[in-house]
């Protein structure tokens, strides 16, 4: 992933400061000098902070309470992005964010406003780094830290803050942290180009098909286990069958018959669909046909005692609707019944009924026609007085039919009774009919239950159509290819940290042999003069660590860039890498002049910047390093391919004096 650094800016709160830009170099090695508290260490938790992180580290007091925004000028190989963050408050990190894209950006003096949120940029960091959308291993996986990989997992790779850079317990950056730890381990293959994004789905896959394969052989095996009687069953069930006349009585079983001939005999008689039981005409007689006769009688007389129940309800319910319609009325004309006091008024009365006035020439017309409104609403409780008769003459033709059927019905449950009590045989027909049909709903439950256990039954089939795509999913994955390739990387990776400990600081028997990295423990190994591999947490002196630090992290940028793609940014930071050394000032000096080393410390320093210098040579310009440090241009000056930012001594610092001073 083509992605280096080309500024950092701070915005300050107060706006007429103006911002402070820091430019980089692309392609080259960015040192950033200067003494003690001038906020170089500063510099790595501000560019974490800008790249979304959840987690702000910038350095409180000073640097926190002069600075408005932070900001950084991305460029890749087709665009630059400008991304900025708020400043936190107190202990929060902040959401807001601004961002501009575009071909050549121009710093804005202020930022006013935000324009994205925190899991905005993450998205577009996400999609920059072409990081995959989607996790590890299925979501049903119990094991941890399966999610996705993102952009921010891979700032473990790019950053080598003060702590880190000579630690022999740690090798990458915040991986302390037993969750960033445990994440990197798993992702590495695929960062390192041993998994590929088919191999990634194909794993995800395979975790789902594990799990649902798993549950179908514990069901599939829970069924067995209570199975082992199954045939046995299934030669009762025949014999009932056959006792019932569903199977012919000259058809005898093997002793020995086959799961699937059960299976095929239950299906044939259950595809039969037989309304009563069929035995042989010696079992037949007069009576037991009677019996199935008065039987379909019996269903016909049912229906119909249905029928004219629900015909006698409704006319009970439309009869008791009108007479609650004819009852609202009457009440309503009684209140109302003033039409004949009305008449009666307009004929005896000479003046108005109403004001008394005689002048009103047409009150006599006028009270008619409200006589006349209220005789039409009289007349209308008259009419619901009675409910027709046409309603009594149904009700009572329905009744009739009812009683008539129950009588029939009543009759032919006594014959039922006498044809019972007569023949003992219709009797037995009788329960056995019904218990035949119970026996058809047990059969068919065990057929559909075993048909799953038999050697082609479904869920012997599904269980195989799952193992087929479990053995696909694996050769997909191919672990053992995975492997193979991931030990070809790292075998890359260890030859050209060798290269890079040939200009460091290093123990000469460390330069013969390339170290080892284990992905198991994030560590590196190397050989001892007995010829064993040790941790580097084994290996004495602090130059050593330091060594082995700078020229794995050179030898991972360099395969990283020379990968077809590389979701890994291509850029590292390094935070006073010179500190092991402590070079020593010359007696005749002063204390804050160090332009004279020692000159053993001198060139092991002069060794880092070289090897950083030969690294980004090796890959012309296309990864990024800086360098933070309190080495002076005497000891890197003479260094190809290294490049002054700034020194912040004399006063000058991260933050410009006169910001706080004033």
């Amino acid at each position: 992933m083509q992605l280096q650094l080309v500024k950092l800016i701070i915005w300050p709160k107060i706006q007429t400061h103006g911002l402070h830009s820091i430019k980089f170099k692309k392609g080259a090695v960015n040192v950033i000098t200067g003494g003690s508290r001038t906020g170089k260490s500063a510099i790595i938790p501000i560019i974490d902070y800008c790249l979304a992180s959840s987690e702000c580290q910038i350095p409180i007091d000073t640097i926190r309470d002069h600075s408005a925004w932070y900001g950084l000028l991305l460029e890749t190989e087709n665009e630059q992005i400008l991304v900025a963050r708020n400043g936190p408050s107190g202990r929060e990190p902040s959401d807001e964010f601004y961002l501009m894209r575009g071909q050549a950006l121009s710093i804005p003096p202020t930022i006013v406003a935000p324009n994205e949120k925190l899991d905005s940029v993450k998205h577009i960091l996400n999609s920059l780094a072409g990081t995959p959308y989607f996790r590890l291993s299925g979501a049903d996986d119990p094991r941890p830290y399966q999610e996705r990989l993102g952009f921010r997992d891979l700032m473990a790779l790019v950053f080598q803050s003060q702590e880190v850079v000579a630690n022999q317990n740690i090798l990458f950056y915040k991986t302390h942290a037993h969750e960033h730890r445990e994440r990197l381990k798993n992702w590495l293959p695929y960062i390192l180009g041993a998994e590929t994004l088919e191999v990634l789905m194909a794993r995800q896959r395979l975790s789902v098909v594990q799990a649902k394969l798993n549950q179908l052989r514990r069901e599939f095996q829970k069924t067995r286990s209570v199975s082992d009687n199954w045939i046995a069953n299934m030669m009762g069930h025949f014999q009932v069958a056959k006792s019932y006349g569903l199977v012919d009585e000259t058809y005898d079983l093997p002793e020995a018959p086959l799961p699937d001939d059960l299976i095929r005999m239950a299906k044939d008689i259950l595809a039969a669909k037989p309304d009563h039981p069929t035995p042989t005409a010696q079992r037949v007689d007069q009576d037991v046909q009677e019996m199935l006769r008065l039987e379909r009688e019996d269903d016909k007389l049912s229906d119909e005692i249905s029928l004219v129940r629900k015909r006698l309800n409704d006319i009970n319910q439309l009869k008791a609707g009108l007479t609650g319609y004819g009852g609202t009325a009457r009440r309503r004309a009684d209140r109302l019944q003033i039409s004949q006091w009305f008449d009666d008024i307009a004929r005896e009365a000479q003046d108005c009924p109403l004001c008394g006035e005689a002048k009103h020439d047409k009150s006599r017309d006028e009270i008619k026609k409200i006589a006349a409104a209220f005789q039409v609403v009289e007349a209308e409780a008259n009419r619901t007085k009675e409910i027709p008769t046409s309603f009594e003459r149904e009700q009572v033709s329905l009744t009739r039919q009812l009683e008539t059927a129950l009588d029939r019905r009543k009759a032919l449950n006594s014959r039922m009774d006498r044809t019972l009590a007569q023949n003992r045989a219709t009797r037995e027909l009788f329960d056995r009919r019904q218990s035949m049909f119970f026996f058809l709903g047990h059969l068919k439950a065990s057929a559909d239950m075993f048909q799953n256990l038999v050697p082609g039954g479904d869920m012997a089939q599904a269980i195989a159509a799952m193992e087929n795509e479990e053995q696909e999913l694996l050769k997909q994955m191919d672990p053992q290819g995975v492997q193979r390739r991931l030990d070809a990387a790292l075998k890359i990776i260890a030859q050209k940290a060798l290269v890079r400990l040939d200009t460091l600081d290093v123990e000469e028997k460390y330069k013969r042999t390339s170290p080892q990295f284990s992905v198991k423990d994030l560590s590196l190994k190397v050989m001892s003069n007995d010829g064993h591999w040790h941790f580097l947490a084994e290996v004495g002196s602090a130059s050593n660590w330091l060594s082995f630090h700078i020229a794995f992290v050179c030898a991972l940028h360099e395969y990283f860039n020379e990968l077809p793609e590389s979701c890994v940014p291509s850029f590292a930071v390094f935070d006073q890498p010179s500190q092991v050394y402590f070079p020593k000032t010359n007696r005749n000096t002063q204390s804050d002049d160090q332009s004279q080393y020692d000159d053993e410390d001198v060139q092991a320093v002069i060794g880092i910047f070289k090897t950083l210098a030969n690294s980004v040579r090796a890959q012309r310009g296309k990864w990024q390093c800086i360098v933070l440090d309190h080495a002076r241009d005497e000891i890197y000056g003479g260094v190809d391919e290294v490049y002054e930012v700034d020194v912040w001594r004399d006063g000058k610092k991260l933050i410009p004096p006169h910001w706080y001073e004033s």
